[in-house]
């Protein structure tokens, strides 16, 4: 991927935060990983704009060092974003405040099996980090365990987190996980779903990670 490319995708997908009402304003934030000089970090939006006002001149380059440029303003989550790349293979990272994702974060310690569809966020149910105070290292911990062996969680009271190679893979499962919140959502409005078996869910997993390999 060009240099070009994942500014112009980290943009365009910041407007589709606002477009598609999936994350307000200027909640959420996107990162991909960037060499800028020969040093090696990440591109991540900014904090405090709105998310449909964005502009390539905007976005803040993070070292792996945790460096920044003096008088620029990532987005006030960039830690968990560094930690991610430190502990991850993952190329982008996107984090979002959708209806629902928010919700469930609220009300439930992990989304269980209740639909085969669990599996795309990478293993038998989806965790939720718990809760810290938003940019803190302790979040960004609890944001590591939640999301060890997986590719998304919830984080508890705030929303949720996607990563990928591309930021299209990880907005796209983000997508996914907001769909699958709001399918258990309305489950629980009338009691506890029937989940499927950790065999069914096994079956699952085999078949996602053979159709990616493929």
């Amino acid at each position: 991927m060009t240099e070009m490319k994942i500014k112009r995708d980290i943009i365009k997908f910041s407007k589709l935060f606002d477009k598609n009402s999936f994350s307000p304003i200027r909640s959420g934030n996107i990162s991909n990983r960037y060499t800028l000089k020969g040093n090696k970090g990440f591109l991540i939006t900014p904090s405090g704009k709105k998310n449909a006002e964005l502009k390539l001149k905007d976005l803040v380059f993070v070292s792996m060092d945790g460096v920044i440029k003096k008088n620029q303003k990532p987005s006030s989550e960039w830690k968990f974003h560094l930690d991610l790349y430190r502990n991850t293979n993952c190329n982008s990272v996107v984090h979002a405040h959708s209806k629902f994702s928010v919700i469930c974060s609220c009300l439930y310690k992990k989304i269980p099996p209740f639909h085969y569809m669990v599996a795309l966020a990478g293993g038998e149910n989806i965790h939720v980090a718990k809760y810290a105070l938003f940019g803190s290292a302790i979040l960004s911990k609890n944001i590591l365990k939640a999301i060890k062996n997986r590719k998304s969680c919830l984080i508890s009271n705030h929303g949720q987190i996607s990563i990928g190679n591309s930021i299209e893979s990880a907005y796209e499962l983000a997508e996914e996980v907001e769909k699958i919140c709001e399918y258990y959502y309305y489950c629980k409005l009338h009691g506890d779903p029937k989940n499927l078996s950790k065999g069914e869910m096994k079956k699952v997993l085999k078949i996602i990670l053979d159709y990616k390999q493929k």
